[in-house]
């Protein structure tokens, strides 16, 4: 299953509404107030370029005024520019009632300045990407490919393209993730959030803080649908279509790839319908990652894809517009979805989770939610590491065996402790399955090595270990081209692994192909400086 992806659609700290005072201010201030509040529901709307001409006209009229400057400094945060958000809101704060329910929010924008202030910015054609070079220069040139892609696709889908540059955020680390977020970190592990679309941006988590990346990429993806979203509708779709439309569209930026869920969130799907066990829209509001447990998060995801699915079998992308469409103009969602398909929202639900409770979703016991941990460490995770992630006792003391005997060159031995493993695991481990694979590719048993490599990466699509696995597997039978396509998709995962880039640099060689080689060698050198 992927690492979740969340957007909150509003959060109370951002937006601070004062109860004004008009003494011996006359007319002009109380024009002053019907001025800031317009231009505080702009913000709450994602309409920032009118929030910024509002901006504009107060400076000019009422350029000292610290309820003015206060505003102008949430504005100047809601475009990016920090700096000036924190002199205006400083300035703001020399008024006592200002200062007394204005500080937190300054507060949040210095504690993020004190990250971003070291950013370095991209500007392409529709974005303006910001990350810290020093650590996470790797990810630009696949980012922003990836993100003008998903910018001409979701367009064409969804009937929205912004006009003004997007600002996306690389975060660095788990504590200034969790400080623009807004969430704790233990939301975060619980929930698996890794990302989110917030203050008039996107922001994710650098795929060096998983030990073995995540798909960042669908994730960029995932984010910029919900930036999409907020702006064509004036952020007033409710949570479970945000993110039913953005789980199904993830995907988007890589052409001829068709919405599918991954089997884990299938899986989930079975249990759930067996169970007559479901998140409801309901619980889901504000936000998927509030939910207590990292599986119902999951299964809230897997819920709200086949919804939208649901949707999209009865009319497509514009059947989805429309909905939008109606949303934004000012009707409910409920009015929305009566209008577009002529079934009241209640029968609507109805009907679709009595669609849902008739698919053949498959069920894999044993297969996991992989979790999620935010902090930095090594590019390479060692057999010390991957036998500590096996949960099954039993399948972890079979393994440490294994990995002593393979570490010999005792190959065919360590198949067999391996395969103990792999069966008191229930046949499904990623760690396992790689180990086991390995040695069979050590023992050149490349038909069985291939066989468990591709049911893992059905599995667990997000594992990139296996993509090494397979691209090892494939570079030893000479079929060097399979072995680039795949080690490319490890690139979407962990671009941080030097033996990607090391063993494409290599197979480009073999292919004759100097330029590919070169760059792989220049990326190797990023990720082990």
């Amino acid at each position: 299953m992927k690492k979740i992806c969340i957007t909150i659609v509003s959060i109370a700290v951002v937006l601070i509404l004062f109860e004004f005072k008009a003494i011996a201010q006359g007319e002009k201030f109380f024009d002053v107030i019907d001025e800031i509040n317009y231009g505080e529901e702009c913000l709450q709307t994602w309409q920032i370029g009118e929030a910024a001409t509002v901006v504009s006209n107060l400076l000019s009229v009422a350029p000292e005024n610290p309820y003015v400057r206060f505003f102008a400094g949430e504005v100047r945060f809601y475009e990016g520019n920090y700096q000036e958000a924190l002199s205006f809101l400083k300035d703001a704060l020399q008024e006592p009632e200002i200062a007394q329910r204005g500080r937190a929010f300054y507060d949040l924008v210095d504690k993020i300045y004190q990250t971003t202030s070291k950013f370095k910015e991209i500007k392409t054609e529709h974005f303006l990407f910001r990350y810290n070079e020093d650590k996470d220069a790797i990810l630009a040139d696949y980012a922003l490919e990836t993100l003008e892609k998903a910018y001409h696709a979701i367009g064409n889908d969804l009937g929205y393209f912004p006009k003004e540059p997007i600002l996306v955020e690389v975060f660095p680390d788990a504590e200034s993730f969790c400080a623009i977020s807004t969430l704790t970190k233990e939301e975060i592990e619980t929930s698996g959030t890794v990302a989110i679309c917030l203050f008039n941006r996107v922001i994710i988590t650098s795929p060096r803080l998983q030990p073995r990346g995540y798909q960042w990429l669908d994730t960029l993806t995932h984010e910029y649908v919900h930036y999409v979203i907020m702006k064509k509708t004036y952020n007033r779709v409710p949570i479970w279509l945000h993110e039913g439309i953005a789980k199904y569209e993830e995907e988007r930026w890589f052409e001829g790839v068709s919405p599918k869920l991954p089997v884990s969130l299938e899986s989930l799907l079975a249990e759930a319908v067996e169970k007559d066990y479901f998140i409801t829209f309901r619980q889901m509001h504000p936000s998927l990652a509030k939910l207590k447990k990292k599986e119902d998060t999951a299964l809230a995801f897997a819920e709200v894809f086949t919804v939208i699915d649901y949707l999209f079998n009865r009319g497509g992308y514009p059947l989805l517009t429309t909905i939008l469409d109606s949303i934004k103009e000012g009707k409910s969602t409920e009015d929305a979805i009566l209008s577009a398909i002529g079934v009241p929202f209640d029968e609507f639900e109805k009907n679709w989770l009595q669609d849902l409770k008739q698919k053949k979703f498959r069920r894999v016991h044993g297969i996991q939610v992989l979790p999620t941990r935010l902090k930095e460490s090594s590019s390479l995770v060692d057999d010390i590491e991957s036998v500590a992630e096996i949960e099954v006792k039993d399948a972890r003391r079979f393994a440490i065996l294994g990995d002593l005997l393979r570490r010999e060159g005792l190959h065919s031995a360590a198949i067999v402790e391996y395969e103990k493993a792999f069966r008191k695991a229930n046949n499904i481990s990623p760690q396992i399955q790689n180990k086991l694979a390995m040695s069979y590719i050590m023992d050149t048993q490349y038909t069985k090595a291939e066989e468990i490599l591709k049911v893992a990466l059905e599995y667990y699509p997000e594992y990139s270990t296996t993509y090494i696995s397979l691209g090892e597997l494939y570079q030893r039978k000479g079929e060097y081209d399979a072995a680039v396509k795949i080690l490319s998709q490890a690139n979407s995962i962990n671009p941080f692994n030097p033996i990607i880039h090391k063993n494409l640099a290599s197979l480009y060689n073999k292919l004759k192909r100097k330029g590919d080689a070169e760059i792989e060698l220049k990326r190797l050198m990023l990720v082990t400086k």
